[in-house]
């Protein structure tokens, strides 16, 4: 108990060094590229964030463990959208900018919500893998495109109010080196950090008698989101809440169209019984989040972070009561 109890305050404490240094680096990045924090969220550091999903999932699907990548896919996406974006606005209320509410909360809402009506009706063919592979390609595409096009627009004075509240504004940004030694630090500590945060959990959870399937649902995937959570927060604290809402939707997007469209590729998984409510809940976060995107002066509200933690516990509880009266 003891052993995994340093493994979980040791993988804290390099998941907050290594949140800073990604955020950091993060909003330097869209200073030097006179992008706005929101698109540098949506790309590089969700894709970032998701590196522990993508390094599990591609050995799951490689040994032919296609149903465990999707458990670990859909629960990753649950905890984006109901714990890391409830705890985020609960410390303060995150905007959502037009970009996020014409576009990304659309397409999250519909790829998964296909992919939810998929694993519930008809189970995973590779070409529906391909497809979600192939809708991610051409967004992903078109937003670093579409970035690259407005850059010298936003280098006049009035773009620049863009960039946000950075309490570091009046200082220059960081050189591209530092950026990018930053940014791989970064990464590997919150990959790493991730890695023993979740077994040191997973570890107290098994010692304290509590079934392993729980902890399988429910640990394993908070572990592997806690980069995308201290991301997340650090962004808030720092002002940068287009940074945590495109770094939370930026992933749900990766995690779905890319990662489970690789795995797919690789080896089509199976749904599995106990995945049915869990694969519900992913889909029906979704689609609630484009009518919450709107409401509250178009801010996802501390009341309304509020919900979807409460929507979390609930969940929870439900998937062990499920669980305890299977066993």
């Amino acid at each position: 108990m003891i052993q995994n109890a340093l493994l979980f305050l040791g993988g804290l404490v390099l998941l907050l060094v290594g949140g800073r240094l990604l955020v950091s680096a993060s909003v330097d990045t869209a200073k030097r590229l006179k992008v706005s924090p929101l698109v540098v969220g949506l790309t590089l550091v969700a894709w970032g964030t998701s590196a522990p999903e993508l390094a599990l999932n591609l050995i799951s699907a490689y040994k032919g463990r296609g149903d465990l990548a999707l458990g670990n896919v859909v629960g990753a996406n649950i905890c984006n959208l109901a714990l890391v974006l409830g705890v985020c606005a609960l410390i303060k209320p995150l905007v959502v900018q037009e970009r996020l509410i014409k576009v990304e909360i659309w397409l999250n809402a519909a790829i998964l919500g296909f992919m939810a009506t998929i694993a519930l009706l008809t189970g995973f063919d590779k070409w529906q893998a391909g497809l979600m592979l192939g809708v991610f390609g051409a967004y992903s595409m078109w937003t670093i495109m579409a970035a690259l096009r407005q850059t010298d627009a936003a280098a006049s004075p009035a773009a620049a109010d863009t960039l946000g509240d950075d309490p570091t504004r009046d200082k220059g940004p960081m050189g591209w080196l530092m950026i990018a030694s930053c940014f791989a630090g970064g990464l590997a500590l919150l990959s790493f950090g991730g890695s023993l945060a979740s077994d040191g959990a997973s570890g107290i959870a098994l010692a304290l008698g509590v079934p392993a399937a729980i902890v399988g649902v429910t640990i394993v995937s908070i572990g592997t989101t806690l980069p995308e959570m201290v991301t997340g927060v650090m962004a808030v604290r720092k002002g940068q809440t287009d940074l945590a809402m495109g770094n939370a939707i930026g992933s749900c997007l990766f995690n779905a169209g890319a990662i489970f469209g690789i795995v797919g590729l690789v080896s089509p998984p199976g749904v599995d019984a106990t995945l049915t409510l869990p694969i519900a809940y992913m889909g029906i976060l979704a689609i609630a989040l484009v009518p919450i995107s709107r409401t509250f002066g178009k801010t996802v509200s501390r009341l309304e972070g509020g919900l979807l933690l409460a929507s979390y516990a609930a969940f929870l509880a439900v998937s062990a009561v499920m669980v305890t009266r299977s066993a």
